[in-house]
Order: C-alpha cells, then structure tokens, then sequence
C-alpha cells in the first residue's frame, strides 16, 4: 500500500525538492498543490508517483475536495506568499495565508491525516533582544505580516495537537 503525501506550495523550490526526495521510492505517491503565484511548472519532478493540482490552499473547498478523495497519510505545508517586498506590498495576500493553515489543519483532523509537517521561518523573531536568541523567551517582534502569519501557523499546529490529536514535529 502506497504512503500518501500532500505537498502544498509543491512547485515552489523547497517543496519541490521535498517532492523529489520522496518520488525516489515508488512506496510514496506524492501530490503536489500550487496555486503558481510564485511557483513553476518546471519545479515539479517528472516521475511516475507525483502528481500536480493547480488550487490554493487558502480556499476550503478545494482543500477539502482534494483531502477528501485521496486521503494523505501525510501533509507538508509549505503553501504561502513569499518575498520580503511581495508580502510588505501585498499585506492582505499574507494575511489570507491564515485562512490556508485553518484549512490544512481542518481537513487533515477529518480527514485522517496522521502529521502535518509545516516550515515556519526565523523572521517569527525579528530583532533579537539576546544573542544567543532562545526560542522561549525571544518575544515576536518582527514587523513583517510574512512572520506573524508564520507564528500563527505555530500556534494553530499546537492548538490543532492539543484539542485533536493531530500530531506535528
């Protein structure tokens, strides 16, 4: 029986290369979810177990659709605005970001999703008040809405943990 994964924000360049690692054995079937915002078409490998959908995550009824019909074991979610000049310009863009972690978090709970891995960013921390930085006691300070969307990606992973189970590393 083949492992499923769902890769969002796959044909962005990390993701992509997540996909590929992963594409290497034949026991994973890989799918990849873009909206191409600041993704490419030529990011997503050609191999046999991977697969490309073109929807944003930042809509339910398309994460739900998707999630529903193929049932991950597991979801990366890596699906976000990017770019330090696109996010401080496009600040509403960023903010709908939370509505794609409330998505992801809410179809993977239904829908049997076993983990859910999700990159945030050092930018949760902006300027730092000690050096070395520690993870517990840096207070969010950045003023970028990148780094706070990113920060309450943390905070839902944890939230989604403690009240379903749903486990995140």
């Amino acid at each position: 029986m083949k492992i499923k994964i769902l890769i969002t924000g796959g044909a962005g360049f990390i993701p992509s290369s997540v996909a590929e690692l992963f594409t290497r054995d034949a026991k994973y079937e890989v799918v990849l979810l873009d909206n191409l915002l600041t993704g490419d078409l030529q990011n997503i490998p050609d191999r046999q177990n991977v697969s490309f959908i073109r929807g944003d995550v930042n809509d339910y009824n398309t994460v739900l659709s998707i999630m529903s019909s193929i049932r991950f074991d597991y979801v990366f979610h890596y699906a976000a605005v990017v770019g330090v000049k696109r996010t401080i310009e496009n600040p509403s863009w960023v903010l709908k970001d939370i509505e794609g972690f409330r998505n992801v978090l809410e179809c993977s709970k239904n829908t049997g999703v076993s983990r859910v891995f999700f990159s945030s960013s050092s930018e949760v921390y902006g300027e730092p008040v000690e050096i070395p930085q520690h993870e517990e006691r840096t207070p969010l300070n950045s003023r970028l809405p990148y780094a706070v969307v990113k920060k309450i990606g943390e905070c839902y992973l944890k939230s989604s943990n403690k009240e379903y189970d749903l486990d995140y590393p």
